[in-house]
């Protein structure tokens, strides 16, 4: 997968929290692992042999979970969220930022912390990655896939109602380039179809301003440029595909493409429909895992 896993784990403890997303009472702790050529950071809680790991989308960090942990926790789970290459505290490089690099660190991560079987959830971007990795030669096949509001890249076309459209990727694109601050305030706002907090605003705006600019438009670009929907064929565990009400037509499109897959549609929920909807989220992965 093109990496080789490092040597040892290292914790790191992070004594400062962050408002609006950690809180003040975090529930959890933060560590992180050598993998391959990178430091990958990541947070935990839990104990057992029922490993729950969440990937975060483009630009964002483990701490978007923050509603989650504690409550897959409490029924018994061993909970991880990872930050991807380039993301949140994990190592930030030059190079290596495309999504199948982050399938091979993937692969990487899942055999050093010896987590041959889990549950893996992926929201946006990161369903491209778990795309990446499922069809891949070397793989530690989860037990079962969530994926949460996202498709398999590629641009809109009359049979894919999931594509991106490049006049708006190009709009993103320059808009990051213009004044990374302002686009990223927009962005995040947009996340959500309510109005949130100010603190979960501003703690997701810092977690996504820490992934450098042109990173953030290479994985962009990768993201608009390569269609891989010939991948969701190549799931064959149990998934459940997890959309918001205007992204629904995109869900039905990959539940006709997975085989055996279930569709949940979360109502009144923007794109972050974990944050905006736990409970409602919740109910439903807590429902598919239990079958």
């Amino acid at each position: 997968m093109g990496t080789k896993a490092g040597s040892i784990l290292i914790p790191v403890l992070i004594l400062s929290l962050t408002t609006g997303l950690a809180g003040a009472d975090k529930q959890w702790k933060d560590v992180s692992v050598q993998v391959g050529d990178i430091k990958t950071h990541y947070i935990e809680a839990g104990t057992g042999d029922r490993h729950l790991l969440f990937i975060p989308g483009l630009m964002m960090n483990a701490e978007v979970w923050k509603e989650q942990i504690p409550y897959f926790v409490a029924r018994g789970f061993h909970v991880i969220a990872m930050d991807p290459r380039s993301q949140g505290l994990s190592t930030k490089t030059e190079t290596g930022n495309t999504y199948h690099q982050h399938a091979a660190d993937l692969h990487a991560f899942l055999e050093r912390l010896k987590l041959e079987h889990c549950t893996v959830v992926g929201w946006a971007a990161a369903v491209v990655t778990l795309l990446e990795y499922v069809s891949s030669p070397e793989v530690l096949l989860p037990d079962r896939l969530i994926l949460v509001n996202g498709g398999p890249g590629g641009l809109n076309d009359t049979d894919y109602p999931g594509g991106f459209v490049m006049k708006q990727a190009r709009e993103l694109a320059l808009a990051m380039e213009d004044d990374r601050p302002k686009a990223a305030e927009a962005y995040v706002r947009s996340l959500f179809k309510s109005r949130m907090g100010e603190p979960v605003y501003g703690a997701l705006m810092e977690g996504s301003l820490k992934t450098p600019t042109g990173t953030a438009v290479a994985l962009l670009f990768d993201l608009v440029t390569e269609d891989r929907r010939s991948a969701l064929a190549s799931i064959t565990v149990p998934t459940l595909i997890i959309t918001s009400q205007d992204r629904q037509l995109l869900g039905e499109y990959m539940q006709s493409k997975i085989p055996g897959a279930q569709l949940k549609v979360i109502e009144d929920a923007g794109h972050a429909v974990f944050l905006e909807r736990p409970q409602a989220f919740n109910q439903a992965l807590e429902d598919f895992l239990s079958k």
